[in-house]
């Protein structure tokens, strides 16, 4: 590489690392739950003018870990003693949980203050703080709780659903990826459905191969694909964001 290629890299690294701390601090919440952490991290990673700082407590638990591994690449990590959760949380402007797991969701919905990031949930809506779900791992009817074999109790999948619907009625919203960022960078998107669970694109009791995943229109290409093949949520939202 060339000196002024050199350079040149440099300086564009430096302005993006100047850029990324001059975004909206943003405090990520890492909980422990199942699958997609890599994709959506690096869609995190795409999201611009935010600051990101990350918050994982309870690092012994692997999830947690393999979270932690997945987004440190993003931010800042943050640490929290667990006292004055109203006063700590100040520093922030918005809170996102891009791994909602059940617990944390059923604490929230039920009013209960038992782990660190129910108490963060919890005391953020209280401030009139905006805070964000996705809902890939809490919503029992996404692809993903399909193919983890979680939604075949329709009672389950409708009491998840509720919850669901009582922490947005409190104030959080949650959606999807393309949904959550839409309004965390403050632009508009038609047909948004924030506050609601997204509806799956398969019965619970459908049979889930022929899925096609992210991770193979990446590899055979977006054009290889259209919206009405069979896509999981994280495949489809890709292709759109590739023909915007």
């Amino acid at each position: 590489m060339s000196e002024q290629g050199f350079n040149d890299s440099t300086i564009n690294t430096i302005v993006e690392q100047v850029l990324a701390k001059m975004g909206k601090p943003t405090l990520i919440v890492l909980t422990a739950a199942n699958g997609y952490h890599h994709e959506i991290a690096n869609q995190l990673a795409t999201w611009q003018g935010i600051h990101w700082h990350i918050l994982a407590s309870q690092n012994s638990n692997q999830h947690l870990k393999n979270e932690l591994m997945a987004v440190q690449h993003l931010g800042t990590q943050a640490h929290w003693d667990g006292t004055n959760p109203s006063e700590w949380l100040n520093q922030y402007e918005q809170i996102l949980f891009p791994y909602l797991d059940f617990a944390t969701l059923g604490e929230v919905s039920n009013g209960m203050y038992l782990s660190p990031a129910a108490v963060l949930f919890q005391y953020a809506l209280m401030k009139g703080m905006p805070t964000y779900v996705l809902d890939y791992q809490c919503d029992l009817t996404s692809e993903l709780n399909q193919l983890l074999g979680l939604s075949t109790n329709a009672v389950m999948c409708e009491r998840a659903k509720q919850q669901l619907v009582t922490i947005t009625t409190l104030g959080a919203k949650s959606g999807s990826l393309t949904d959550i960022k839409a309004v965390m960078q403050e632009t508009k998107t038609q047909g948004m459905a924030l506050n609601k669970p997204e509806t799956p694109s398969v019965s619970t009791a459908d049979p889930l191969s022929g899925y096609i995943t992210l991770n193979e229109v990446k590899s055979k290409g977006v054009n290889a694909y259209t919206l009405q093949d069979n896509l999981t949520d994280l495949a489809a939202e890709y292709i759109k964001e590739q023909q915007q």
